[in-house]
């Protein structure tokens, strides 16, 4: 895009544990230019909040020459954690970044660089990006969810992250699968994400190892056994590994069946490093929800992989800037 014109442009900021990724995200989506650099969150709360600062600044200083600063709309940032959606701060924050529990994360920007800031938790973000430029554009409301350490989701009706009444709608890998079930995180039993996560794929794989099943995965330590060893496995017609690939998806289609009865979304969109399981995964979700979506006999509901891959919480969190600006409710 060419910085003459009118165009406007986001900061957007994608928080992970390890690694914080940012990116100037123009209005269609793409990236003129993207940074990275290591979060440190061993160090504190508040050093990894003057990182997250200090890389607006460098943002600012070092755009493309086709980018004025006054083109730069705002910030937009996505975290793991739950947040207040009507002060942005940070209400809970992941375990893997401590110190970060009740920061008020969209004044300290808006004080700190002057810019407006918004901000929500990275599956919103990501939901929000696929909406608008990746496997949903074009559609009025999707599902969307992440399959990684955890199971993070989002919702977007109208073309907009939907929070509910208090900013907490779209925690969907704590739908109730298994009544009484597994202990979740969360402190709950039976949640979606101890049975469809990565981490979940990689614990019932190791199980059943320990438990003396046949699988060539056996033949590795237990530490060694992760979701993406047992999609390889899978793929290679390991039969331990293909029933713990159905037994996640069986407890996803439980879980979205839900989602897509209350919500009658145009798609259903599945990201994450999880999602690299692809239609090993996907088709016991389209066949569970076959059984549990009534309306499913109408029309069916596509269930699809993610299209924007590493970039979305990046992009996410720009199309949060471009949200506020379009009107929707601030975080």
């Amino acid at each position: 895009m060419d910085g003459s014109n009118n165009s406007e442009y986001a900061l957007g900021l994608d928080l992970g544990g390890t690694d914080i990724k940012a990116a100037i995200v123009a209005e269609d989506g793409t990236l003129p230019k993207t940074w990275k650099i290591p979060t440190e969150a061993d160090r504190g709360g508040k050093h990894v909040v003057d990182r997250l600062v200090g890389l607006c600044r460098t943002m600012l200083d070092e755009l493309p020459p086709s980018i004025r600063q006054e083109q730069v709309i705002g910030i937009g940032i996505g975290s793991p954690g739950v947040f207040n959606y009507e002060t942005g701060q940070l209400v809970a924050g992941a375990v893997n970044l401590p110190g970060l529990s009740g920061t008020p994360l969209r004044s300290v920007f808006e004080e700190s660089v002057g810019l407006p800031a918004r901000v929500d938790n990275d599956a919103n973000a990501f939901a929000l990006a696929e909406a608008r430029w990746g496997a949903g554009e074009g559609a009025q409301t999707i599902v969307a969810y992440t399959i990684g350490t955890g199971v993070g989701g989002g919702v977007v009706i109208g073309g907009k992250v939907f929070h509910g009444a208090w900013g907490f709608a779209g925690e969907l890998g704590h739908v109730t699968v298994e009544p009484e079930g597994e202990y979740c995180a969360c402190g709950n039993h039976g949640c979606i994400e101890p049975y469809s996560s990565a981490n979940g794929i990689a614990n019932c794989a190791r199980k059943l190892v320990e438990e003396g099943r046949e699988s060539v995965l056996s033949e590795l330590p237990l530490e060694s056994i992760t979701c993406k060893k047992v999609g390889e496995a899978a793929k290679n017609g390991d039969r331990l590994a293909i029933s713990v690939v159905e037994r996640a998806g069986y407890y996803l289609a439980v879980g979205i069946a839900a989602a897509v009865i209350v919500l009658n979304p145009e798609m259903v969109v599945i990201g994450g490093g999880g999602a690299q399981l692809g239609e090993m995964l996907f088709e016991p979700i389209r066949k569970g929800l076959k059984t549990r979506v009534y309306h499913n006999a109408v029309r069916e509901v596509p269930v699809v992989g993610a299209k924007l891959g590493t970039d979305s919480g990046m992009i996410g969190a720009g199309a949060l800037v471009f949200s506020e600006k379009r009107g929707e409710p601030r975080g």
